[in-house]
């Protein structure tokens, strides 16, 4: 059965709970290490679990981002097997996706190529989801271009992450980058379309 494994921490619970939802309508498995009886060391059954994953989600819950900011000490655990996953994710030439619930990114995440800024529990980005996923159960392969994605770059010098971005964009808007944290600019916005940038107002930062 072709599986995605799900990197967060336990903590945001609702958003990875929506995520499970998602996997469940469309009948992909999403491997969530806190629900498996792993052995120790659990390095071993991470990097197993991850070759067998067609993509890695990275979710950005409100939890995950409040640790972060309190300096929480449990944090700097969950940091580190984040940090081992996306690695060994890179390494193998999977998909990464940074999917963020409502919130703004406060650590920078230091690989990822796919790029869906607009929380879940927006009925359009549920549903886009579903056919993201749809596309890796039909044996998806990395480099195929997604409805309104597309290939973009971190204007910021010291930066330059590339990555396929997920959204519509209306002009004069600004996103931030997961990897530097700072903003990228859209002048010009990007598939800007009226209905779903007023669904989406919200979620982003005007300029």
């Amino acid at each position: 059965m072709t599986q995605v494994f799900v990197s967060h921490t336990k903590k945001d619970k609702n958003f990875c709970d929506i995520f499970d939802n998602v996997c469940a309508r469309v009948g992909i498995k999403a491997f969530r290490s806190e629900f498996e009886d792993i052995p120790s060391p659990a390095w071993k059954k991470i990097k197993e679990e991850i070759n067998k994953s067609a993509a890695l989600f990275f979710l950005i819950g409100n939890e995950l981002v409040k640790n972060q900011k309190n300096n929480n000490k449990n944090w700097k655990h969950t940091q580190n097997w984040i940090s081992y996953e996306i690695g060994l994710a890179c390494q193998k030439g999977i998909d990464v996706w940074v999917l963020i619930d409502d919130n703004k990114i406060n650590f920078p995440i230091p690989y990822f190529n796919n790029y869906l800024p607009i929380s879940i529990k927006n009925e359009v980005s549920f549903n886009y989801l579903k056919s993201v996923l749809t596309h890796y159960l039909n044996e998806y392969k990395a480099g195929h271009n997604y409805p309104f994605s597309v290939n973009s770059k971190c204007t910021h010098d010291d930066c330059n992450m590339e990555f396929k971005l997920h959204a519509r964009l209306p002009d004069n808007w600004k996103l931030q980058c997961p990897q530097c944290l700072r903003y990228i600019k859209f002048p010009n916005g990007f598939d800007a379309d009226e209905i779903i940038s007023n669904q989406y107002k919200d979620y982003y930062t005007l300029e």
